[in-house]
């Protein structure tokens, strides 16, 4: 049980990283900060999101729903990576950087919610087995 609230509480760190994330790229787009900061925390969310694969590759195997999300993730993310690169050069990439940023969003929110409901689940699951008789009925 304590395994399934690590990897909940990594995806919903994932997902408010991916906030921030959006924040200091349109504030460094629109606003003119420094670009870095863009970076350094987009480089910092890949590290979590990739922990956060491997916490719920540990929890729930390869076949779970909740880790194909976190691969889904992981792979958007570096084709985010990818476009945010092509963006310094061009105004038509940033727009696809921008709009993959909303598709990563998604995948992310799709993480948060199967890490919720596994972690709901395994909860119910630990209460029912600690309720349930024993089947040794005095005589």
């Amino acid at each position: 049980m304590q395994h399934t609230r690590q990897t909940r509480i990594t995806a919903n760190l994932v997902g408010m990283m991916i906030f921030v994330q959006v924040i200091l790229g349109g504030g460094s787009f629109v606003l003119g900060w420094d670009v870095r900061y863009h970076l350094v925390w987009g480089t910092l969310t890949f590290i979590v999101v990739i922990v956060a694969t491997i916490l719920a590759r540990r929890d729930f195997g390869v076949n779970s729903t909740l880790f194909k999300v976190a691969l889904a993730s992981i792979v958007d993310f570096v084709i985010q990576g990818i476009l945010g690169l092509f963006s310094f050069e061009s105004g038509v990439a940033v727009v696809v950087h921008l709009t993959n940023a909303f598709l990563l969003a998604v995948i992310v929110t799709y993480l948060i919610s199967f890490a919720d409901s596994a972690d709901k689940a395994s909860t119910t699951i630990a209460m029912q087995t600690k309720t349930a008789p024993s089947g040794n009925m005095p005589a």
